[in-house]
């Protein structure tokens, strides 16, 4: 005889009232034979467990069901109906109600009335519910529900959970707006919620935005959580001068936890239907971004477009790593027609590399292919870029407790069209003493620098083999002194004087090529370098006394560096005499000071500000400045101000900075002093509620190389929950703003 059987008399209807008992009913196997029907086991329980082991599962695996409440009315063996606070316990789930019935045949309990259900990932709220045990499953009529992963809720005339985590709705809207400001909602026949897998599919779909319907689809996917989901990202839309009316709707492909795929077909009324993509993949030693751009048939200019670019790392074992650059882009006008912003339209060469490199504890071996696509149609192809078919590098340093060595050999092969080809040998031996106590150092050094060449087609009268060595001796020093400073000590403030000595004796090297050598300019850096070119092809002749002095401001208590300043100069003892062609060899007694200068005081605003002086025609070569006030994170001010002789001088002001509750301004403008015009400028409203986002951006630019402008103005609507960009949406003007990204954050979806 069934448990059931034990406690009540058979055959007779017998109700049981039991006021103010809390009775708990276990659906479990009762039955000891295997395959035996479920019955319905009753305990009475004098009062209350404070706090209730789980019940064990049934015998065929699936989760027991526990019931709870007041008032308990047993009118036969297979039926029961339960009053009086009712709860009822499934899984990881609670179920609340006033009045419910259990069916021991079906294994079925049925709410009536007003009912709440509540687990980790959902809410519901309900007008009646049916519990189905033995298909593991929730089902409940005209329902209101809310998501807990994220702000969002809905209702559905029907809605159906189970135990795989999915939630079928029939009739549905849904929205991720409180219930005070519902902006937009999605409207479904049919919506399928797969909490596991973080996504939802709807059927029938209708999407309003403020009363409005925007969207019908037969079929849609969104989120809803915040992993990485296939689906329709913010569509972009703009007007420009070059391309016209210019819609962009880009879909996200997630293909897997380590790649994906993003594909934007972009319809331009001038122009035509691009199809734009971005694949980014994730290995377990390798990682890298495909990007391309295609354009069938452009109609200015009734031709394919197209552009392409890789990045591309792979690290093998613990000390091999590979890299790769590819680009290519149609033609030298692509940037200038399809570009949206000056720092893509100005650009003039795409760079394409293959690196592979060995790297040990002391020293490392490289090797590189590269070469250049110059898109700038106005540089002669004389003076375009070598390319390297290949470039060997190994660098070497040892140190012990009182000797140093260095060593650095480069073996390149340059070829080009037009001008001198061939191999280039160049490398440095250097032998130092190292002598350092605390607070000091003196370093000097002997190192012998040997250079060759192997040309394949030298200029008349110039030799196809060519030879250079030179020995070079320098003494680096250094002192460092710190003191307290301020009123309480809280300030460390160090001096650190610096002096660099450096002999290089003259050699003529007029007949030497020059492959890749240039004058860099001069700063802190380049005034404590041992050569005045970068390259081998020229290394002049020189003794030389650099010299410069540092001050910094460290917060004792964090450890914060609130303030660097230096100031330096180099010193020539002989007139220097080597060149690159067409230079004036330098004949001045010293260098033009260098002075830089970094003030933190606050968390609140950041000053750099970089100078070089001439004192003997006390006119300024170099001058920048950039100042920020960050009072919190969604706010920014700054201007800049750069300064080159003879090659540009420009000023840009920037802000991003809240407009009440709601909106937000994002301007830009940078002038070009000695052009007298604007560069770029741009400004754009952003504002955003509760569950969406709109910006609306208008922007001028110089568009090509020449000086002409180029005119848009795009807008974005991005409603939360339910459509996001894969990347920042905030990339168009974080082109223009310095440190704009570091305020609007970042997003890999």
């Amino acid at each position: 005889m069934s448990a059931i059987r034990r406690l009540i008399a058979p055959r007779e209807a017998i109700t049981a009232r039991l006021d103010r008992l809390l009775v708990v009913f276990l659906v479990s196997l009762c039955a000891a034979r295997p395959g035996a029907a479920q019955d319905l086991c009753l305990t009475p329980l004098a009062e209350p467990p404070a706090s209730p082991l789980p019940p064990a599962p049934n015998s065929n695996g699936r989760a027991p069901l526990v019931i709870t409440a007041g008032r308990i009315d047993n009118a036969g063996g297979d039926t029961a109906d339960f009053s009086e606070q009712v709860e009822i316990r499934y899984r990881d789930g609670s179920l609340a109600a006033e009045r419910a019935r259990y069916d021991r045949g079906s294994e079925t309990v049925q709410v009536v009335g007003r009912t709440t259900y509540r687990d980790s990932d959902v809410s519901v709220f309900a007008e009646g519910a049916e519990l189905r045990a033995d298909a593991e499953q929730i089902f409940f009529d005209r329902a209101g529900f809310e998501l807990l992963a994220r702000p969002a809720r809905g209702s559905a005339d029907d809605l159906l959970l189970s135990a795989d985590n999915t939630v079928e709705l029939s009739a549905v809207i849904f929205t991720t707006c409180p219930t005070d400001q519902v902006s937009w909602e999605l409207l479904a026949r049919e919506i399928l919620l797969d909490v596991d897998r973080g996504f939802g599919t709807a059927r029938g779909v209708k999407l309003e935005f403020r009363g409005v319907p925007i969207l019908y689809a037969p079929y849609f996917t969104f989120p809803i959580d915040d992993r990485r989901k296939s689906g329709f990202l913010t569509p972009r839309f703009a007007e420009r001068d070059r391309t016209g009316l210019d819609i962009g709707m880009p879909y996200y492909l997630n293909l897997a936890p380590n790649y994906d795929l993003t594909l934007e077909p972009r319809y331009m009324s001038e122009r035509g239907l691009q199809l734009n993509g971005d694949l980014r993949y994730l290995m377990p030693r390798s990682a890298g971004q495909l990007g391309f751009e295609f354009l069938p048939d452009d109609r200015q200019h009734e031709r394919v477009r197209r552009y392409v670019n890789l990045e591309h790392e792979t690290i093998v074992g613990r000390n091999w790593q590979l890299l790769a650059g590819i680009a290519e882009v149609s033609d030298d006008g692509y940037f200038e027609d399809l570009g949206d912003s000056l720092s893509i339209t100005s650009q003039t060469h795409l760079n394409r590399y293959f690196d592979l490199g060995f790297y040990a504890d002391n020293w490392s071996l490289r090797s590189r292919f590269q070469n250049y696509q110059t898109i700038d149609a106005l540089i002669q192809a004389a003076d375009r870029p070598y390319e390297r078919v290949p470039q060997l590098v190994f660098d070497g340093r040892w140190a012990g407790r009182l000797v140093g060595f260095e060593s650095l050999t480069e073996l390149v092969n340059f070829d080009r069209d037009i001008g001198a080809t061939g191999w280039r040998l160049d490398s440095t031996q250097e032998l130092s003493l190292l002598l350092a106590r605390a607070g000091m150092y003196l370093t000097p050094a002997v190192a012998f620098r040997q250079t060759n060449y192997w040309l394949d087609n030298p200029a008349p009268g110039q030799s196809a083999n060519m030879t250079r060595g030179l020995p070079i001796t320098s003494i680096d020093s250094g002192l460092s002194f710190e003191r307290p400073a301020g009123e309480d000590g809280r300030w460390i403030q160090t001096l650190e004087p610096r002096a660099l000595y450096v002999h290089v004796p003259y050699e003529n090297q007029a007949q030497l090529p020059v492959f890749d050598t240039i004058v860099p300019d001069f700063n802190l850096i380049q005034l404590f370098r041992k050569y005045q070119f970068t390259g081998p092809d020229r290394i002049t002749n020189t003794e030389q006394l650099s010299f410069g002095i540092s001050t910094r401001l460290i917060d004792g208590a964090t450890g914060e560096e609130r303030l660097r300043a230096t100031l330096g100069q180099t010193r020539y003892l002989k007139a220097q005499k080597v060149t690159l062609p067409h230079d004036r060899p330098n004949d001045a007694n010293a260098s033009d000071y260098v002075a830089e200068m970094g003030l933190r005081l606050s968390d609140t605003w950041n000053l750099d500000v970089g100078y070089q002086w001439n004192s003997e025609t006390n006119a300024a070569a170099r001058a920048e400045t950039r100042f920020e006030y960050r009072p919190r994170e969604d706010r920014l001010f700054g201007f800049g101000y750069r300064y080159r002789r003879g090659l540009l001088e420009q000023g840009d002001v920037s802000a991003v900075w809240p407009l009440g509750q709601r909106w937000r301004l994002i301007g830009h403008y940078s002038y070009s002093l000695l052009d007298e015009e604007p560069l770029e400028q741009f400004v754009g409203w952003e504002y955003e509620a509760c569950c969406w986002r709109v910006r609306l951006v208008g922007r001028r630019y110089l568009s090509t190389r020449t000086g002409e402008t180029d005119s848009a103005i795009s807008i974005q609507l991005e409603l939360k929950g339910l459509s996001e960009r894969a990347g920042a949406p905030e990339d168009l003007l974080d082109r223009g703003i310095l440190g704009y990204r570091n305020i609007a954050g970042s997003t890999f979806q």
